[in-house]
C-alpha cells in the first residue's frame, strides 16, 4: 500500500515547509510497518530551473504493508505530529480515497480517521 502525505500550513516559506517535510519524514520511517519514506520527484520541472531530480516540497510517499494497527499508528503519529508542527492541516491519500487530519474537536477527528481506516481493512 503506497500512502501520500500532503502538509499544508499557512504563512510559510518553501525552506520552512521543507523543514516540515524532513521532520515528518524522519518520524515516519521510525514505523516499522513502513518499508520506504520518500519524496516524490516532480514531473515536469518549473521554468528556469536547472535539471536534476526535483522532489516535491510538503509531499512524502509512504510504503509497506499495513495492518489496521499499522494505519492506526501511521495516522496517530501525524495527527500528533501536526500539532506539535503548528501545521494548518495534513492530507494523507491512498487510491482515491483521502483522510483530512486538521484542528477538529478529538471526537470529529477521531470518527473520521476510523471510517478511513475501517474503508482501507475492507479493501484486504
Amino acid at each position: 500500500m503506497k500512502v501520500s502525505v500532503v502538509i499544508e500550513s499557512d504563512g510559510i516559506d518553501l525552506q520552512e515547509l521543507d523543514e516540515l517535510t524532513r521532520s515528518l519524514e524522519q518520524e515516519l520511517a521510525l514505523l516499522d510497518a513502513a518499508d520506504t519514506v520518500e519524496r516524490p520527484e516532480v514531473q515536469t520541472l518549473p521554468e528556469g530551473a536547472k535539471s536534476g531530480t526535483v522532489v516535491t516540497i510538503g509531499t512524502l510517499i509512504v510504503s509497506g504493508v499495513f495492518s489496521r494497527a499499522a494505519l492506526q499508528a501511521l495516522v496517530g503519529l501525524v495527527a500528533e505530529w501536526r500539532k506539535r508542527a503548528e501545521a494548518r492541516r495534513v492530507e494523507l491519500t491512498e487510491g482515491d480515497d483521502s483522510l483530512i487530519v486538521e484542528a477538529l474537536s478529538p471526537a470529529e477527528q477521531r470518527a473520521l480517521i476510523e471510517a478511513w481506516i475501517e474503508r482501507r481493512s475492507d479493501g484486504r
